[in-house]
């Protein structure tokens, strides 16, 4: 029997919780997300909650500051090691953009002491729209990925538009014109699979991530094989409306929906007064789970539960709720949160990976999931090498249980920072 034809957004899978200006602890929900007419027809993100902070980042485990992330995770550890990105660029491909992104970012490092990083923001398209929401993810993945790689270049695209030809684009574009090994990506879209009524519109549907109908035509699949070609990492958040695809009411989203990209789900990260690691539990509204694609041969080997015999997502998670948030500045300082936060995070990551990797006179990472798989986690999760480099996320419920080794809330885990990235960093066959 046909699918049902659902409505389909791409939008910046955000969550933000920020204290409202002048009463200390009070948060409030947004009105309806943007209608979807706002841009020409295009839809436009829609965070989950808003609230401001006037008083400026107060450092807890609610409002994480650099300090605590990178300390619970083993960025510190890994920069006073010599590791932080240098040599290398995160690509950040957000539609829109952020008109005050320079000063934005200025302010952030200004507050926590980071370097200036060579920061270039290139419209593939022409000159991009303006939208609030797309501001602020502009902001938390520039930010936040600067964070995790400090001594990374950084590239933003811009896309004219949050439509399927200029947020796919700019992944072309990327790669033909050789930007950075990992581009990061937070937004995503679903839906409509009753063919041919998905017409070329976003707004109208897209499919799933091997469909070419409802897209204008933009055959993601091949853009992933060049990326992987070209060495480059493509990265997506997993979604921040809890378990999706077979067995579920929620349709798929693509990119996250796509064997080629890392797909980086969200966790609640516990971090101690000082910033060490305490622990992490799945996320509520992460998103996660099984696509409507054939199970990928990297993810059968190791035999992870799928009774649905699917591609299986996310592959990787890290911090992602609201309630464990990180502080952005945009125009102004709040907390933020969703799988808009992870995935940067990551995107930082793998620069630092690619730094050790060329230190060892080795090729970037690039499409690194069989690796992640086969020898990181192993069969069932049996690879000895698994409980140095990854976090084993146990506990909490996205719609999907989660089980000791993969599951289809956070994935393989989140990163030890530091046994992952010696692992992935003078291994040849990564």
């Amino acid at each position: 029997m046909a699918r049902k034809r659902l409505p389909v957004v791409i939008l910046s899978l955000v969550a933000v919780l920020v204290l409202a200006p002048g009463v200390p602890g009070v948060t409030y929900a947004l009105a309806s997300p943007i209608h979807p007419a706002t841009l020409s027809g295009e839809i436009v993100p829609a965070p989950l909650l808003v609230t401001r902070s006037a008083a400026g980042p107060l450092c807890s485990s609610s409002g994480l500051c650099p300090v605590e992330l990178s300390t619970a995770y083993g960025f510190s550890t890994l920069k006073s090691n010599g590791t932080a990105g240098a040599g290398q660029t995160i690509v950040i491909d957000d539609a829109c953009g952020d008109p005050h992104i320079r000063s934005d970012l200025k302010a952030f490092d200004q507050q926590f002491g980071l370097p200036a990083p060579n920061l270039t923001i290139i419209d593939p398209q022409g000159k991009p729209c303006t939208d609030s929401s797309w501001s602020v993810e502009t902001s938390l993945d520039v930010e936040w990925s600067h964070v995790t790689a400090p001594k990374a270049a950084i590239d933003l695209l811009q896309a004219a538009v949050p439509n399927t030809t200029d947020v796919y684009g700019a992944w072309s574009y990327a790669i033909s014109h050789h930007l950075g090994n990992q581009i990061s990506n937070s937004f995503g879209g679903a839906g409509c699979y009753s063919q041919p009524a998905c017409n070329a519109t976003i707004g109208q549907g897209i499919g799933a991530c091997n469909s070419v109908v409802g897209t204008s035509g933009v055959n993601v699949t091949a853009i992933l094989n060049k990326a992987a070609r070209a060495g480059v990492t493509i990265l997506a958040s997993a979604g921040d409306s809890g378990a999706w695809g077979q067995g579920t009411s929620t349709t798929e989203p693509i990119p996250a929906d796509c064997a080629g990209v890392l797909t980086v789900g969200g966790t609640t990260l516990t971090v101690s007064s000082s910033g060490a690691y305490v622990g992490e539990s799945a996320w509520s509204g992460t998103g996660g789970g099984y696509a409507t694609q054939a199970e990928p041969r990297y993810q059968k080997a190791v035999k992870i539960p799928d009774a649905y015999h699917a591609l299986a997502k996310p592959d990787v998670a890290a911090d992602a709720d609201p309630g464990s948030g990180v502080w952005v500045y945009n125009q102004g300082w709040g907390v933020v949160g969703g799988t808009s936060l992870s995935c940067p995070l990551w995107a930082g990551f793998m620069a630092d990976v690619n730094e050790v990797r060329a230190a060892n006179h080795l090729g970037p990472a690039g499409f690194v999931n069989p690796f992640l798989y086969k020898t990181v986690y192993g069969v069932r999760g049996h690879s000895t090498n698994y409980s140095l480099d990854f976090h084993d996320i146990t506990s909490g419920n996205n719609g999907w249980p989660t089980k000791t080794g993969w599951d289809a809330d956070t994935g393989l885990g989140s990163f030890n920072v530091t046994g992952l990235a010696a692992t992935l960093g003078t291994d040849a066959s990564a």
